[in-house]
């Protein structure tokens, strides 16, 4: 994830220039497919409704779709596989990060998950995201200096263990924190009968909240294994990354479609879930990606 000044030469710029295009106009590409497939699978799941409200629902998509190929572009043009690890790598981050963290969570939080329901979620909400991975996986090839990336270093199975259930265990006080900064925001809402029951919310008891958000943050971690394999180099830039796909996978786009809610409570949920991101971010960072860039440094300092 680093940045190279233009050459001083026209035509490498030029070649450059036209590369940037090239990728922006995938990019582009592969959002209108992606707002398609989020567009059709929107009509089969949902009763239906008036033209103003598909309108709606086509303009979000557009713009969650772009945002979903925008995000994960630097993953998918570092990965140097073969298509079908490529295209693993690229659905596993989409799909931990905006369905099954979040999925769990509502099992939890809201009263019209059962068991069976949340198994048959988890299956039928990944369709899209199969298909968005897929999308993603063929129009963006991995570039010319994918080729040579390292990817994840070795390290004892106990290592990695451990740093991942750290992780997670760091997500619970993150979790906690940020919650309690937005309560003055989201409070009111939390309280009020007629929006508790329209999102059939409940509260679970601490004790479950702890293990719940533990769980979630080593899934968080594990979805950001390929992420870690490929963008080596400075600390900032791949923290920014990881923040950046939690934000736009988790706050972002699931918030674009809550037309319906307050806007104070989209905004608590957008500062809430872009701490979260953050501090997910941080962790993963310091325990995952950095002894691993240390020791590399060290490796190409000693050749």
């Amino acid at each position: 994830m680093s940045t190279h000044p233009l050459s001083s030469d026209p035509a490498q710029n030029k070649n450059v220039s036209i590369l940037s295009a090239g990728l922006l106009l995938r990019i582009l590409a592969g959002g209108i497919a992606a707002a398609i497939i989020l567009t059709a699978f929107g009509l089969l799941t949902s009763s239906g409704h008036g033209a103003a409200f598909l309108l709606q629902k086509i303009i979000v998509n557009l713009v969650s779709g772009l945002l979903y190929v925008a995000v994960m572009a630097p993953l998918a043009i570092s990965l140097p596989l073969r298509w079908p690890a490529r295209f693993g790598a690229i659905f596993v981050p989409l799909y931990v990060t905006g369905v099954l963290a979040d999925l769990v969570e509502a099992y939890f939080y809201t009263t019209t998950l059962t068991p069976f329901k949340l198994v048959m979620a988890l299956i039928f909400e990944s369709i899209p995201f199969l298909l968005i991975a897929l999308v993603i996986a063929w129009l963006l090839p991995p570039s010319s200096k994918a080729r040579s990336r390292p990817g994840l270093r070795q390290r004892a199975l106990l290592s990695w263990l451990w740093r991942i259930v750290l992780v997670g265990i760091l997500y619970v006080p993150t979790y906690y924190l940020f919650a309690t900064l937005v309560t003055p925001i989201e409070h009111i809402f939390y309280h009020d009968p007629s929006f508790v029951a329209q999102l059939h919310t409940q509260v679970p008891p601490a004790s479950v909240t702890i293990i719940l958000e533990a769980f979630r943050g080593v899934f968080f971690a594990l979805a950001m294994l390929p992420v870690l394999a490929v963008m080596d180099g400075p600390s900032w830039p791949l923290l920014l990354y990881l923040t950046l796909i939690g934000v736009v996978i988790e706050a972002w786009v699931p918030l674009l479609g809550q037309a319906n809610w307050p806007w104070a409570m989209r905004l608590g949920n957008m500062l809430e879930l872009t701490g979260d991101a953050l501090g997910r971010g941080i962790a993963i960072t310091l325990l995952l990606a950095l002894p691993a860039t240390f020791k590399r440094r060290k490796e190409t300092e000693a050749g």
